[in-house]
């Protein structure tokens, strides 16, 4: 076998996907956070102490508030990036039926920005790792030539996101491409960032008597490491191509691996992509809004329950359509871009595919015996309020809340006997359970968001859901059957 060139031993190369930490830099962001968060709560106790609930002075005042939080918040995730980035992207994607008392609409407006948009680098700034994966020559202190890999390739981003950026680009055999590459620092500021929250953890744990959160932390570092390696990306999107190779209307970007490495990622560049929750957009565009909306669920509930692989982050800087078709013909392709983090739901012993597609099952029979069983495997004590998490519909099926809750749930709002301890409680159950059913929860809330944004009911939601949990209640479900059983209820 030949021996490789310096060229591939250098896009072969893997370096550690966490560096060292630095603390000091770890403590100076997180106190930056803390004070931000005092003045944001002051705010809100200074602003509302001497005003009546519920009267229009308090509303007003109450909204300017949460505009001031929110300007508040834009002001860190711009300043840190990362990590924050990433929770800016939850919070302004997320809905899952929560209201107001959820995340107050300041929030998620002034955040939304920062799924597509998040502050970027220049170009000269990530060139580095762009010239460890490409030939490039000189560049970017002297013009590409016809030695390099790229033809051209644009120095302002067309999407910036929590961990990469993406720049238009040519390969010299004329391919338009797409090319993410990663912050330069952001590896350093992650280590430094998790080392201070497992400092903080490990305080809290001593402080609660015993009561461990650290593992929260730890988990996420873990999943952030899997999304850090493009090539585990890479492959990611390749298997999920295989998967729903049977379904013509998605489309997943094909990756140029050898011009790629753990820093780099090259995929083909798409034209007219739409995103999926501009329905406005969609019908500019000659789409039924409606029939985007089903494709999407229909492909989100084949991936949950018939593959058993959730993608981790479908929120609307990744998700779009494509109009394709002849003029006046149009039909909608579904695009689904990063690929970093997937949850595997039949690894390990516990299949929880097959379980949570009975404990749907059971949820929209409304059978409470297969309910509390299936629900105490996945959350313990708290099972009852999981149908609530999934959907405020499912209360009605008996799930032992009370009247209070239920009337909660039929304004679409979680219930007011919801603690933060119920959910603490609740996320560490999920997980002594040994699932992966936090990451279902988790995909599960953009998805809602992205289908509220079209106007898709609620109703509708659950019996495409329902068709597929059905499906993959067996053993073998064969992928072909979720397609036919989607076009059959006019999928």
């Amino acid at each position: 076998m030949a021996e490789p060139t310096d060229a591939e031993a250098k896009r072969r190369r893997v370096e550690p996907v966490m560096p060292a930490p630095d603390m000091m830099m770890g403590m100076s962001r997180s106190m930056v956070t803390m004070m931000q968060f005092n003045e944001q709560k002051q705010d809100y106790i200074n602003s509302l102490s001497n005003l009546e609930e519920e009267t229009p002075q308090y509303n007003q005042t109450l909204q300017e508030c949460h505009q001031r939080g929110a300007e508040r918040c834009v002001k860190v995730t711009n300043q840190h990036r990362g990590l924050y980035v990433k929770a800016a992207q939850f919070i302004a994607s997320i809905r899952g039926g929560t209201g107001e008392r959820g995340v107050p609409k300041p929030y998620v407006d002034a955040l939304a920005t920062f799924t597509d948009h998040a502050p970027h680098k220049s170009i000269e700034e990530v060139a580095e790792a762009l010239q460890e994966c490409m030939s490039l020559g000189q560049w970017p202190t002297a013009p590409l030539d016809e030695a390099c890999d790229l033809r051209w390739i644009e120095a302002e981003p067309i999407a910036s996101a929590s961990l990469a950026q993406v720049h238009r680009a040519e390969l010299r055999d004329g391919t338009k491409v797409a090319v993410k590459v990663q912050y330069p620092e952001l590896r350093k500021e992650m280590a430094s960032d998790f080392a201070v929250f497992k400092t903080m953890g490990a305080q809290i744990k001593q402080m609660a008597a015993g009561y461990d959160l650290l593992w929260v932390v730890e988990d996420f570092e873990t999943n952030l490491q899997r999304e850090l390696d493009f090539t585990l990306e890479a492959l990611n999107g390749e298997e999920t191509a295989r998967q729903l190779a049977h379904r013509e209307q998605i489309y997943v970007p094909k990756v140029f691996k050898e011009l790629s490495s753990s820093r780099v990622l090259v995929m083909e560049y798409l034209d007219g992509l739409l995103k999926a929750n501009d329905p406005v957009g969609l019908r500019k565009a000659g789409l039924d809004v409606a029939e985007c909306a089903q494709l999407l669920c229909d492909t989100f509930a084949e991936m949950i329950f018939v593959h058993g692989r959730v993608h981790a982050d479908p929120h609307a800087g990744n998700i779009y359509f494509r109009a394709v078709g002849p003029s006046g013909q149009k039909r909608p392709q579904l695009v689904l871009l990063d690929h970093g983090l997937y949850y595997d739901l039949c690894e390990g012993d516990h299949d929880v595919r097959l379980n949570f597609c009975q404990y749907w099952q059971a949820c929209c029979a409304k059978d409470r015996q297969k309910m509390t069983e299936l629900g105490q495997t996945f959350a313990g004590a708290l099972h009852r309020f999981l149908p609530l998490i999934l959907s405020p519909s499912f209360v009605f099926g008996g799930s032992g809340v009370s009247l209070r809750e239920i009337l909660s749930a039929a304004r679409g709002h979680l219930p007011e006997s919801l603690t933060l301890k119920d959910v603490a409680d609740f996320v560490v159950a999920t997980r002594m359970g040994g699932h992966n059913l936090l990451g279902v929860l988790h995909s599960l809330g953009y998805t809602r968001g992205l289908l509220e944004a079209l106007g898709f009911d609620e109703s509708r939601r659950l019996a495409s859901m329902l068709r597929f949990a059905t499906l993959g209640a067996t053993q073998h479900p064969d992928p072909r059957r979720a397609l036919s059983a989607a076009e059959e209820a006019g999928g």
